[in-house]
């Protein structure tokens, strides 16, 4: 995986307020992987949203504990930082965050990083000489940008594909994708596809970055012998 580290100076011009990021606790009870939201920037602090997961359940952060802050720049790049949690505000029913802002952090290309491989079943629809079929197949891998397909059928390159699958806890129906790339292997011919997300909504996208942050820190822990 290719890393680069990055000097953080105006922090404002990377990650303005309102820039929703991904919030990752390491241990505790609250452990897992989490959404919010920039709620407010000065000169030495980053001020959060209490950070929500996909069931609706609120992370509780003690003062002092360290936590991951990621996002998808405007220019396609993941940055994140490890940063400690340095106060708690309590504003009529919202509880902000109050973090130490990083002198640094870590960019990675998402086409290149955020690439999970794992089976997920798939289903779909195709439109090939004007008509329409359904099918169902394998997800090999899956990414930001797009998936790679394992199926039966005979797919060409720029043939338009309509997906649902499951991703963890989140069901994607009808997610836009486009053939750029087609391979055969085996003796028996196995059809492997490589598909491009187009037209993809900002939610489903959201979702699918989410979950590839999450299973990208479940394998890194677990190569570092930490689960």
């Amino acid at each position: 995986m290719r890393e680069e580290a990055i000097g953080i100076k105006n922090l404002d011009k990377i990650i303005p307020v309102g820039q929703k990021v991904i919030v990752y606790i390491s241990e505790g009870n609250f452990k897992g992987t989490y959404s919010s939201y920039i709620y407010d920037l000065d000169d030495k602090y980053i001020y959060i949203l209490m950070p929500t997961n996909e069931n609706g359940l609120k992370a509780v952060i003690r003062e002092g504990e360290k936590i991951n802050i990621s996002f998808v720049s405007k220019n396609g790049y993941r940055v994140g930082f490890d940063i400690p949690v340095t106060g708690i505000i309590q504003e009529g029913s919202k509880v902000i965050y109050k973090l130490a802002k990083p002198e640094k952090a870590v960019k990675i290309e998402l086409r290149e990083n955020f690439r999970v491989e794992m089976l997920i079943d798939v289903e779909f629809y195709y439109f090939k000489e004007g008509k329409i079929g359904k099918s169902q197949g394998t997800i090999i891998d899956i990414s930001a940008g797009g998936i790679k397909l394992s199926c039966d059928d005979d797919l060409e390159i720029r043939d338009k594909l309509f997906l649902t699958f499951k991703l963890g806890e989140y069901l994607l129906d009808g997610v836009e994708a486009e053939v750029v790339r087609k391979v055969i292997t085996g003796e028996e011919g196995v059809k492997h596809y490589g598909l491009k997300f187009s037209n993809i909504s900002k939610d489903k996208e959201d979702k699918i970055i989410k979950f590839c942050i999450n299973k990208q820190i479940e394998m890194a822990r677990k190569l570092k012998g930490m689960d």
